[in-house]
């Protein structure tokens, strides 16, 4: 089952429950994925979904605007809405969309011109894309659907960067190449209907079985917990490394279940920061050098909303001295050579998560500016192509077509994927890494290790292979 990354609506505050529907209603779960560039190296592609109408009655399946960063979504999948609906049959879906923005690294021979900008070789740039189309019916494929009393329906939304992004790079929505719609297969004796991954969020409240917390995007979300809930915590936050451990106001990242009735499980609660700290999320553009250097990142994510960092913005960290650095992903299969402990341990492509310890000036570059005393190894995604497989090492190399790393100088041209018993193979027979073949286009979720020095090339400890198309 593909793992899923919790999107929720832009403005104002929602929430999740973990109440039932009735028993005469059906539930209807919606989610997102993307279909990811195959040339372009797109860092950001945020789009609105402004409405999710189904046909006939007028049936609302969005219940207020969403907001989604389809290059977050090269593995994982994206949670919109769970919604109670009378048993019908509905014919068809339109949906709506807003506000493009895209980010791009300019890995190409030649300068790039965007719609507001040229793009200079190796630059990275942002722009506001042209929408063409904002709107699309879906009325064909999964459709006619019949919902019936106390079942589940689980549509997925697939939005292919590629086709979206046309070559003017205005963006245009249109059924069954950019815009496509399946069904969820569903789950089996009361089995998750999707895996929802590296939630980060605030804690709000704890309470026996109960976790409450607010996510980046100001969202409510009250999981439930039990003792399959697993809790990772540094020794130096919290030795007990159990329930805890967890308390008001702490910065959490959080793996969910979907459940075929909407309701959301715990299945981990790992520490992210202590209360009262701010956090940002998201890619290494570049690292510089000295004993304090300075990395550049793209932001995904930060917490709490009122620090002012924005997602798609770019930003300049100090590398404190003796800053505190670790992995965050809680199982990954072991890296010879991966260690993440200094600053010669990062690398651009990285999605890390960095402490705010103290705001500075802007610099020369214009980007905000923070030192940082903590930085967390996150897991990255990644789509390739198998280079070659070494079946008796459980690993393979991906040939990277979505990476900074061509971009580099010099330019690393592949990646170790290391596999073992912590990795989860999605859409790949058998699952396991003998599944995998030259030739292969994957996907490919973990921390990546700066093991360029001695292979020539970075390595990830793969938490998931996806061979989806």
């Amino acid at each position: 089952m593909l793992g899923v990354a919790l999107l929720t609506g832009c403005g104002g505050s929602g929430s999740e429950s973990a109440s039932a529907p009735p028993a005469s209603t059906a539930t209807m779960n919606f989610v997102v994925q993307d279909t990811p560039s195959p040339k372009l190296t797109v860092l950001s592609f945020q789009i609105e979904i402004t409405g999710a109408v189904l046909q006939p009655g007028n049936v609302s399946i969005l219940p207020k605007p969403v907001t989604v960063d389809l290059a977050q979504l090269v593995s994982d999948t994206a949670f919109l809405s769970s919604t109670v609906l009378n048993s019908t049959t509905f014919t068809s879906l339109t949906l709506t969309f807003a506000d493009p923005q895209v980010t791009i690294v300019n890995n190409s021979s030649a300068a790039i011109v965007t719609p507001t900008q040229t793009c200079a070789m190796g630059a990275t740039c942002t722009f506001v894309p042209k929408l063409n189309a904002a709107s699309v019916t879906i009325s064909s494929g999964v459709f006619p659907i019949t919902v019936t009393a106390n079942s589940s329906t689980g549509l997925a939304l697939d939005l292919s960067i590629p086709d979206l992004l046309q070559s003017d790079l205005s963006v245009t929505a249109a059924d069954g190449t950019s815009v496509n719609l399946s069904l969820l297969p569903t789950p089996a004796g009361g089995a998750a209907e999707a895996q929802i991954d590296d939630v980060l969020g605030m804690v709000q409240s704890v309470s026996a079985g109960q976790i409450q917390i607010k996510t980046a995007v100001g969202d409510t979300l009250v999981l439930s917990t039990d003792s399959s809930t697993a809790y990772n915590y540094p020794s130096s936050a919290c030795a007990a490394n159990n329930s805890t451990c967890v308390v008001a106001n702490q910065l959490v990242t959080v793996d969910l279940s979907l459940l075929a009735a909407g309701t959301l499980h715990a299945d981990s609660v790992s520490f992210a920061d202590s209360a009262a700290s701010t956090v940002v999320q998201g890619v290494v553009l570049s690292v510089g050098t000295g004993v304090q250097p300075v990395v550049q990142v793209l932001v995904h994510k930060s917490l709490p909303s009122s620090a002012g960092f924005t997602v798609g913005e770019i930003v300049d960290a100090t590398l404190q001295s003796g800053a505190a650095m670790y992995v965050a992903s809680p199982g990954y299969p072991a890296v010879s050579g991966g260690t993440f402990v200094s600053a010669s341990d990062l690398l651009a492509g990285q999605e890390v998560l960095l402490e705010v310890t103290q705001t500075m000036p802007a610099g020369t570059d214009g980007n905000a500016a923070f030192t940082t005393g903590m930085v967390s190894l996150q897991s990255s995604q990644i789509l390739g192509q198998v280079n070659s497989v070494n079946a008796a090492d459980s690993e393979f190399e991906l040939t990277n077509v979505w990476s900074l790393f061509s971009s580099l100088s010099p330019a690393i041209p592949q990646l170790q994927v290391q596999t073992g018993m912590q990795t989860s193979f999605v859409g790949v027979t058998p699952a396991s890494v003998s599944g995998v073949a030259a030739g292969d286009n994957v996907r490919v979720k973990g921390p990546v290790f700066n093991t360029a020095g001695g292979s020539g090339q970075p390595t990830m400890g793969a938490v998931q292979v996806s061979g989806r198309s």
